[in-house]
């Protein structure tokens, strides 16, 4: 029976020794809890999945163009966006009141940056499916111009391309050989329309 007591006593005194052990040790072991749980720190906020752009379309006596809001997804290049976006205006608009203004069969066949300048290569439908006149390739130009320098300001101008060349026109009237800058006085003065 003495071995019996003895684990007992042993037993005790090893219990009375954590007791004692955990008693001291206590603090040292919060702070470091406490000391990982700043060292991880607050979690970073997610990059945004998706942004707002203004695309333009046409008003309905096609002489001017209208902003409209849109949501695209946010991508990690330019290049990619710009792409995106003018996929989201040969889509055209999601409302009667306003008209498309780059025919619906349009492929993009590049998109790239030089410089201050965006280039943006159509397929040649750009211009086979183009209605025509003078007032129908400035709606066209303009609405491509001013969307991508209005949500690509770091970039000035803009140089329309078509099956990989630089082009005369579009239908035969407007000179589109050279890049184009943003047009101001082509946008319709009324508020942002979320379509």
């Amino acid at each position: 029976m003495p071995s019996i007591k003895r684990k007992v006593l042993v037993l005790i005194a090893l219990l009375v020794v954590a007791f004692i052990a955990g008693i001291i040790f206590s603090p040292f072991l919060r702070e470091t809890t406490y000391q990982l749980k700043n060292w991880v720190g607050k979690p970073s906020p997610l990059p945004p999945v998706s942004k707002t752009v203004i695309l333009y379309f046409s008003t309905p006596k096609g002489e001017l163009l209208s902003p409209v809001e849109r949501k695209i997804p946010v991508k990690k290049e330019i290049n990619d966006e710009i792409r995106m976006v003018i996929g989201e205006l040969i889509k055209g608009p999601k409302t009667r009141s306003l008209f498309p203004t780059v025919p619906p069969e349009t492929k993009i066949r590049a998109v790239y940056t030089k410089g201050d300048t965006i280039y943006v290569d159509f397929s040649p439908s750009i211009v086979k499916n183009h209605p025509g006149g003078t007032s129908g390739e400035l709606i066209t130009i303009y609405s491509i111009v001013n969307t991508l320098l209005e949500n690509f300001p770091s970039y000035s101008k803009v140089q329309i391309l078509v099956g990989g060349e630089t082009i005369n026109t579009l239908a035969g009237h407007i000179d589109i050989r050279g890049p184009f800058k943003k047009n101001p006085e082509m946008i319709e003065q009324s508020k942002i329309l979320n379509r």
